[in-house]
């Protein structure tokens, strides 16, 4: 996409996770980081671009990557410390570790319901 703005390649790569999402393929590592490259992208466009980060954290923490995650979320708490989802995901993420793998995919099965059911719109 030639001159896409920071907003329309996030628009995209949540289109695609929303298609990833409704076919069950979620647990695909290689679908997911066949997405990441259009986050990556919008946010070296925009840095603090807070839809991406909120996306880019839920697949990294999708393929297990939980400090790079946190770092992101961390980052968006930083510029919006009253966001509530982002404190939950933080909670999530500092779990015990042994607690840690069953709290986040808990956590990724309730925002993936509400991504397929309409809940979540960016």
């Amino acid at each position: 996409m030639e001159h896409a703005t920071a907003t329309e390649l996030y628009a995209r790569s949540h289109q695609q996770w929303r298609e990833v999402v409704e076919l069950g393929l979620h647990d695909s590592e290689d679908l997911v980081y066949g997405i990441m490259p259009l986050l990556v992208e919008a946010l070296n466009l925009d840095p603090d671009h807070l839809p991406s980060l909120d996306l880019m954290s839920d697949m990294l923490m999708e393929v297990g990557a939980y400090e790079e995650a946190t770092e992101l979320v961390e980052k968006m708490l930083g510029l919006n410390p009253d966001e509530a989802d982002s404190r939950k995901k933080l909670t999530v993420l500092m779990s015990p570790l042994e607690q840690q793998r069953r709290v986040v995919r808990a956590y990724l099965h309730q925002k993936r319901q509400r991504l397929i059911h309409g809940d979540i719109q960016r």
